[in-house]
């Protein structure tokens, strides 16, 4: 199947590619027809460097162009306007892309809210930034447009945040007026040390977000089977409600977040109050 002029791709690979990878795959061959001052960015250059997305990838491939001075759409790709320091390109899989910092911030000035929190938690998280370095390449950033809610998003972001069901979950409490929960918080069940999601220390209520990837993702796996990880997690699940400081333990899923009132009924229902 064609991807761009001169460019194609077997389509039963294609068809077993993650929406990331098809992404990243599409950005590829799009980018040799181009001058080479150009570089892969936004959500293009995110796919490349594995941050991840809430929303579908687009269809078409985005892209920074120095020497633009405004940004353009054509059917297959998106030209966007800006100037690209040494500093704000990196070579990846032999590809010139923006660095994950630039491309972060790049996300956090055009995208809507949640979208850029889940890429500058993911940033955060897997240490390719810090915050102070970010606060500054900010101040700094070319786009005037878009700072404000720039800024908002690199506020609401956390490093503690293990992935893109987890930051959501943290904005819908948030919005919810739900108490502002411990993340990551640490317990010592059966002699060694468990994480959850969400703590309400007040309220002594454990929320756990439970996504796709935990029950069918290879790192979480390990080699086991999904029916062995629903059998382990229950055990941990009871090994918790034990302790004496929990009072409560919730579930969350995809499906409290798409309709938060579904959600905050769980949360109601357990103790924890919302506004």
């Amino acid at each position: 199947m064609p991807l761009a002029r001169g460019a194609y791709v077997d389509a039963e690979a294609w068809a077993g590619l993650s929406p990331m990878s098809a992404h990243a795959v599409r950005a590829r061959a799009a980018l040799p027809r181009l001058a080479p001052r150009f570089a892969l960015s936004h959500a293009s250059a995110a796919a490349v460097h594995g941050l991840p997305r809430l929303a579908p990838w687009p269809e078409r491939v985005h892209v920074t162009d120095p020497e633009a001075r405004t940004t353009s759409t054509r059917v297959r790709l998106v030209r966007h306007a800006g100037p690209l320091d040494e500093v704000d390109v990196a070579e990846v899989q032999g590809l010139r892309v923006t660095s994950p910092l630039r491309t972060a911030l790049d996300l956090a000035h055009a995208e809507e809210h949640r979208e850029a929190v889940v890429a500058l938690d993911a940033l955060l998280h897997r240490g390719l930034a810090e915050r102070p370095v970010l606060e500054e390449r900010l101040a700094g950033h070319h786009r005037r447009r878009g700072r404000a809610a720039a800024t908002r998003a690199l506020a609401a972001s956390d490093a503690l945040a293990e992935s893109p069901g987890e930051t959501l979950c943290r904005l819908v409490l948030a919005e919810l007026g739900a108490p502002v929960p411990v993340l990551q918080q640490g317990f010592v069940v059966g002699g060694r040390r468990v994480r959850v999601d969400f703590w309400f220390a007040e309220q002594g209520v454990v929320l756990e977000f439970d996504g796709h990837e935990k029950y069918a993702g290879q790192r979480l796996l390990r080699g086991r089977a999904p029916a062995d990880v629903v059998v382990d997690e229950k055990r941990r699940e009871d090994a918790l409600r034990r302790l004496p400081e929990v009072r409560g333990f919730v579930r969350c899923r995809w499906w409290h977040l798409v309709e938060p009132s579904r959600l905050r009924a769980l949360l109601v229902g357990a103790g924890v109050p919302c506004r």
